[in-house]
């Protein structure tokens, strides 16, 4: 009988530390879990989350080879018939309970679950329990012994009821971490109504995400380097101030011009974000409608506005005399400054018999007779 495991305190802590800088990393969870199965001399672990009202799985992440073949086989019907998972929803969360606690061999010989799934994928004790219970929405941990080895009993029932307790409160904080990212991912369509130019760059200087208001202010090229900005006073050096408000996380404001147009820049640095994506536990919130978040990566925003005194109060004016929706005033500053309906529909990511449409409000609202005396007059104020 392999004996493997033994007590050993400093790697137990470490991993108890891993385990809740996961929650900054999600990334990085597949590979505590396989580091804590194997301090625990385990075969395997099964972390497997429900929407109990719905019947649906919402996560489900396998460590271990020998078991990792079995998942698509265990979520098409096994789950369903899963003896554990009933156990899972009696016993308290956090607390550590084993199969073989009421399930004993005379159930076990009887039991599709186990006779026909899974000791023949090699797994014979289990224990474990629930990590995470919520508004019908439960997450279950299961790890294996394979047949042959002994129950989980002695101490290191004990040590795994030490990680338990952990991973339940990892779990929570988890969700509620995802819930965050999904209010980022949520809050993009906030972030692109807005009539201030936003933009999220990387520590590089790379644009994640720049929202209409700063591609009409900026152009269309705002993914390049300088934001394509060379040229312009002060903008070939927007890049390397980006690079030192990541490096410092200390905000900068710097007024370059833009089209003869003066624009002030506010670069302001953002909370540090480990790893990169919402995996496998992210589900728990993809399976709801999100997605992953917009500032995973950013480590700058770049605010962007045209200074008190220029042809924003005049448009913004115009808009209130004419009584323009708030789509029609933001195509009519994004002709005030040259940009055709077409670059206006793409930046806006609307389609260009929309943009038609509005422009045929703007004129009728307006009283000029096209397009050209429009912005010609406009233009002309700015």
């Amino acid at each position: 009988m392999r004996q493997g495991w033994r007590e050993r305190a400093g790697v137990r802590d470490a991993l108890i530390a891993d385990l809740y800088e996961s929650v900054l990393s999600p990334g990085d969870v597949p590979g505590v879990i396989a580091r804590i199965n194997r301090f625990l001399d385990c075969d395997g672990v099964h972390l497997i989350g429900w929407d109990e009202s719905k019947n649906e799985v919402l996560t489900s992440l396998v460590v271990g080879s020998h078991i990792q073949g079995a998942e698509t086989t265990y979520l098409s019907y096994y789950q369903a018939i899963d003896p554990r998972r009933q156990m899972g929803l009696k016993s308290p969360t956090g607390m550590v309970v084993a199969c073989h606690d009421e399930l004993d061999d005379a159930f076990v010989s009887g039991s599709e679950f186990y006779q026909d799934f899974l000791i023949p994928h090699g797994p014979r004790y289990v224990a474990g329990g629930n990590v995470y219970r919520e508004q019908g929405r439960n997450v279950h941990i299961a790890f294996n012994h394979f047949v042959g080895r002994a129950r989980f009993e002695g101490s290191k029932r004990d040590a795994l009821g030490d990680f338990m307790f952990h991973m339940s409160r990892w779990m929570k904080m988890m969700v509620r971490a995802d819930g965050l990212r999904e209010a980022a991912a949520n809050s993009q369509a906030g972030v692109d109504a807005l009539t201030q130019g936003v933009v999220f760059l990387d520590d590089q200087g790379r644009t994640l995400h720049a929202n209409p208001a700063a591609v009409r202010l900026l152009g269309d090229k705002t993914g390049r380097v300088n934001l394509g900005l060379s040229g312009t006073p002060d903008g070939s050096a927007v890049d390397a101030h980006i690079r030192t408000v990541a490096m410092t996380r200390r905000p900068v404001s710097l007024t370059i011009r833009r089209r003869g147009q003066p624009l002030t820049l506010t670069l302001s640095p953002l909370p540090r974000a480990a790893g990169g994506g919402t995996h496998a536990l992210g589900k728990l919130v993809v399976s709801t409608g999100g997605t992953a978040g917009l500032h995973h990566r950013a480590s700058v925003v770049l605010t962007v506005s045209e200074p008190a005194g220029t042809g924003r109060e005049l448009v913004a004016g115009l808009a209130q005399q004419w009584g323009l929706t708030p789509a029609e005033e933001a195509l009519l500053r994004s002709l005030a400054v040259g940009t055709s309906p077409a670059g206006h529909a793409e930046g806006r990511g609307v389609k260009i018999s929309t943009v038609r449409s509005q422009v045929r409000a703007l004129l009728e609202k307006s009283g000029h007779p096209n397009l050209r005396a429009l912005v010609g007059a406009v233009a002309g104020n700015t």
